[in-house]
């Protein structure tokens, strides 16, 4: 029985012996440490703007020697490289700087600074979570009324940096925030020609009340937001402030106004408000062909934060 014992050990150290030790796939045997020399150079976690231009100036060190240094984004094992360096001859330690640019969506996105062997091994890597964030507003499904006469109930008035949208009796406290107002202008429609009746308008509180008599607004805050109707470039390509500002830049160079007319489904109007603020507001339908107090606007707005 002794025997039988002492075989059983002898077999298992014998068997333990020729196991191989490897490290678990889900361990990093790499230290990387980033350092700073602006205000774009990525040290942690970071929020930044779509597009913004981001530095990863890091130094990796293993405890083997590396063949292949890169950065991942979204990584499912060896893909999704953005960049990857082949050292030769190999190192043990490796520093550079890389400029890479965030993603234009809004979310979060994984970069993770790894080291491979010669083989392609894994050898270790750091984290990074860059969350991009918009910097402009987007406000969806807005309903701007035509201004009724008796209850003075309709949401004519709008916030466009709030998103939010006001009837006279609320309007009152709140003008200092008005960028612009919705009315269906009766000009042109009594002649037989279509081609000048005004229809739906856009317009900024300075602009001339005429047709509103029954609205006084004498004692509001009239801020003179400018605007204009344009084409291009598309509401939906519209990603950024930049691109706001851009857009505003171009089309508000010439030409502009405080009221814009003849507003139907898919136009879009480019505006700046009184506080500088680029924007654009795009028509998404348009409910009824008189200033009964049923017709309405729906549309959206971006605006830069």
């Amino acid at each position: 029985m002794k025997k039988y014992i002492a075989g059983l050990a002898i077999i298992a150290t014998l068997f333990t012996a020729c196991q191989k030790k490897t490290d678990p796939v889900d361990v990093s045997n790499a230290t990387v440490t980033l350092s700073s020399q602006g205000p774009k150079f990525v040290v942690d976690d970071i929020t930044v703007n779509p597009g913004d231009s981001i530095y990863f100036s890091f130094t990796i060190s293993t405890n083997r020697p590396m063949k292949y240094v890169g950065i991942q984004k979204n990584p499912v094992n060896q893909t999704a490289f953005v960049t990857r360096d082949t050292l030769n001859p190999l190192q043990a330690s490796y520093t550079t700087v890389k400029k890479l640019r965030a993603d234009t969506a809004n979310g979060q996105y994984l970069y993770r600074i790894v080291a491979h062997d010669s083989g392609g091994v894994y050898i270790g890597s750091k984290d990074i979570v860059v969350t991009v964030t918009p910097d402009y507003y987007n406000y969806t499904y807005r309903f701007l009324r035509v201004p009724d006469t008796t209850d003075k109930t309709n949401t004519c008035y709008m916030d466009a940096e709030l998103g939010k949208v006001f009837n006279y009796t609320t309007g009152a406290a709140n003008s200092a925030t008005i960028d612009f107002g919705v009315m269906f202008d009766t000009t042109g429609m009594g002649t037989v020609s279509t081609t000048d009746d005004l229809k739906f308008c856009l317009y900024s509180l300075n602009a001339a009340q005429g047709q509103l008599p029954y609205y006084d607004i004498s004692a509001w805050t009239k801020n003179a937001t400018t605007m204009k109707k344009a084409t291009s470039p598309t509401f939906a390509s519209l990603t950024s402030a930049g691109g706001l500002r851009s857009a505003a830049n171009t089309n508000l160079a010439s030409g502009t106004s405080n009221k814009v007319t003849q507003l139907v489904a898919g136009n879009l109007v480019f505006f700046r408000t009184a506080n500088g603020k680029a924007g654009c507001l795009q028509v998404n339908f348009a409910n009824g062909s008189t200033p009964a107090k049923d017709s309405y606007l729906n549309v959206d707005v971006k605006i830069e934060r």
